[in-house]
C-alpha cells in the first residue's frame, strides 16, 4: 500500500459513506472519516472525527499530520442554489478550500482526490467532451468548481501535491438525501411514490448523464492504487445520456406504478446539455463495468419503497 493514512472529508454524505465503506474493506492504511455531524453515519467503532471547515478554530495538525492521501468530499451547496447568490460560492466552498488546502500542503499530504462536476464545469455542451475541452461554466457552482481546480494546479507547482479530479455526472441511488433539491432520479421516484406524480423544469429536452452510486464510489476508491506522482483529470459519466423525457420512459418500464407528469418553467440556473466522454475512464479501469440504467433505478426504487414502506413485490 503506498499511502499509510487516507482521510475522507466529507465521510457521512451520500457519496462519502459509499466511497469510505470501499476503502475501509479494500485497504490496509489507516483512514480517518471526516464529517460535519457530531457522530459517523456509519455507526461506531471507526476512527471518525467532527470537522467542519467553515469552523475558523480548526486544527488542521493534529488530524492531518501524518495524512498522505486526502478524499475531499465537502461541498456546500449544488448548481440551483447560488444562483441568486454567487457570493455564497466564494464564501462558503472555495475560501475554506483555499484554507484547507494552505494548511495541509505544509504536512504530509502526497495527493488530494477533489469531486468536481461534470454537469457544470464544461457550461452546455452539445457533443461528448473529454476532459481537455473548452470549459465555459455560466453556473456559480461549476466556475468555482473549475476555479478549485485550477488552484489545485497552483498547490502541485508551489508544493509539489498531486492530484485526481474526478468530474461527476449526476449521481443516483440508494440512501441519497433530496431535500436540498439534488438527485433527480431520486427525487422523481421519491414522488412518484409519495404522489403518483413527476415534476419536470422545462419541457424534459435537457440532457444529463446518470452515475449508480455504487459505481462512483468504486471508481474513486481506486485512486488508492493510481500512482501516486501523477495528476489525472477524469470524467466520471456512464453510458446513460439522456434527455429527461427519456429517463422518465425507462422510468415507466421500471416502477410498474402510474404516475403523472407535470411540467413547469424551466430554471435559468439548469444545463440544458451535458454530454461527456467516458473513454480515458474506461481504459484506465478497464474491469470496470457501469450497472445498467434500469437496474440502478430498480435498486433504487426498491430502496426508497422499503423505507417509506409500501414496498411492491416482484420488483
Amino acid at each position: 500500500m503506498q499511502y499509510k493514512k487516507i482521510a475522507i472529508l466529507g465521510s457521512n454524505g451520500f457519496i462519502g459513506r459509499n466511497l469510505s465503506r470501499f476503502i475501509l474493506n479494500d485497504v490496509t492504511a489507516e483512514v480517518i472519516l471526516l464529517g460535519t455531524g457530531p457522530a459517523c453515519c456509519l455507526g461506531n467503532g471507526y476512527n471518525y472525527r467532527q470537522f467542519n471547515l467553515l469552523d475558523p478554530e480548526l486544527e488542521y495538525d493534529s488530524v492531518f499530520a501524518d495524512v498522505d492521501l486526502v478524499y475531499y468530499l465537502s461541498s456546500v451547496s449544488i448548481p440551483s442554489s447560488t444562483w441568486e447568490t454567487p457570493e455564497k460560492e466564494v464564501e462558503q466552498n472555495l475560501l475554506p478550500f483555499i484554507r484547507f488546502m494552505n494548511a495541509v500542503c505544509r504536512l504530509s499530504l502526497k495527493k488530494l482526490v477533489f469531486i468536481s462536476s461534470a454537469g457544470t464545469v464544461y457550461g452546455a455542451t452539445y457533443n461528448n467532451v473529454v476532459e481537455d475541452s473548452y470549459k465555459n461554466p455560466f453556473n456559480p457552482h461549476g466556475i468555482t468548481k473549475l476555479t478549485m481546480e485550477y488552484f489545485l494546479n497552483y498547490y502541485q507547482i508551489k508544493y509539489g501535491i498531486n492530484f485526481d479530479i474526478y468530474r461527476v455526472a449526476n449521481v443516483y441511488g440508494e440512501g441519497q438525501s433530496t431535500s436540498k433539491g439534488i438527485g433527480i432520479i431520486n427525487s422523481f421516484l421519491e414522488s412518484i411514490i409519495k404522489s403518483g406524480t413527476v415534476n419536470i423544469f422545462g419541457d424534459g429536452s435537457n440532457i444529463r448523464n446518470y452515475v449508480y452510486v455504487q459505481d462512483l464510489a468504486f471508481i474513486l476508491s481506486r485512486s488508492v492504487y493510481l500512482p501516486k506522482d501523477v495528476s489525472e483529470v477524469f470524467n466520471v459519466a456512464s453510458n446513460d445520456t439522456l434527455s429527461i423525457n427519456e429517463l422518465v420512459t425507462i422510468i415507466k418500464k421500471v416502477v410498474d406504478r402510474p404516475f403523472e407528469i407535470l411540467y413547469t418553467p424551466k430554471r435559468l440556473s439548469d444545463n440544458p446539455s451535458a454530454q461527456l466522454d467516458n473513454t480515458k475512464l474506461l481504459n484506465t479501469f478497464s474491469e470496470f463495468n457501469f450497472t445498467s440504467i434500469e437496474e440502478g433505478i430498480r435498486k433504487t426504487y426498491n430502496f426508497i419503497s422499503h423505507s417509506i414502506g409500501l414496498q411492491k413485490p416482484g420488483l
